[in-house]
């Protein structure tokens, strides 16, 4: 008796189906989802360390600087929704600590409020250990630093200070400055500050305005 096969059998396929390759682009995609959503928010807490040391870094600076010479750098900013402000004034605070410019902002052979010439003070901070826009003049380390470099926090955005008008410093009314930086969006919301004497109509509102709500603040 003989055996018969049938002439339309068909081997098992070694392929897969379009189902099943699906399925494996959507694994894999979902993996490769939690593993950049894990990356982001480990750099993400990497920078706000970053800027919380670097924040406490030059508050200390501030701190041996009024010691020293009995104020706060008078730098303010009128808007501090304006970038380029906001760096001006972190520029003038790191010239300011470094020796090149007065409290007043008085520059380097200029008269100071007090009707003295202004000479080179000593650094209060060493900025080797802080973030910087761009490189510090190679010439020398008490070189006095170009418009271009100021202090920048981990997102590229210069940190915000704030304190006394240079016409006007008696108008001042917050007991201390501000300092903070303006977070991973690089936003900062004016609503409920005023800039001008350091008031806030809210602070509560300010720092839970949209454009201030991941930002830093020193200490805190």
């Amino acid at each position: 008796m003989r055996n018969h096969t049938p002439r339309n059998s068909t081997k098992p396929g070694n392929g897969f189906t379009l189902i099943e390759l699906l399925m494996v682009f959507a694994v894999i995609a979902i993996l490769a989802a939690i593993t950049f959503g894990i990356s982001r928010g480990v750099a993400d807490a990497r920078n706000r360390a970053k800027a919380k040391v670097e924040l406490a870094a030059i508050s200390q600076a501030l701190e041996q600087y009024k010691a020293r010479y009995g104020d706060y750098p008078w730098i303010n900013i009128a808007d501090v929704e304006n970038n380029q402000q906001v760096r001006n004034a972190s520029h003038g605070l790191l010239k300011t600590l470094v020796g090149w410019q007065a409290y007043d902002g008085t520059q380097v052979g200029g008269t100071d409020s007090e009707g003295n010439v202004f000479e080179k003070a000593k650094s209060v901070l060493d900025v080797s250990k802080l973030t910087l826009s761009d490189e510090w003049p190679t010439s020398s380390p008490e070189a006095s630093p170009g418009l271009d470099i100021y202090f920048e926090d981990p997102w590229g955005n210069a940190y915000v200070y704030i304190y006394k008008r240079n016409e006007s410093p008696g108008t001042w009314e917050k007991f201390g400055y501000i300092l903070f930086s303006r977070g991973p969006d690089g936003l900062a919301d004016s609503d409920n500050l005023d800039e001008s004497d350091g008031t806030f109509e809210d602070e509560v509102d300010f720092k839970e305005a949209s454009g201030n709500i991941d930002n830093i603040y020193a200490g805190q």
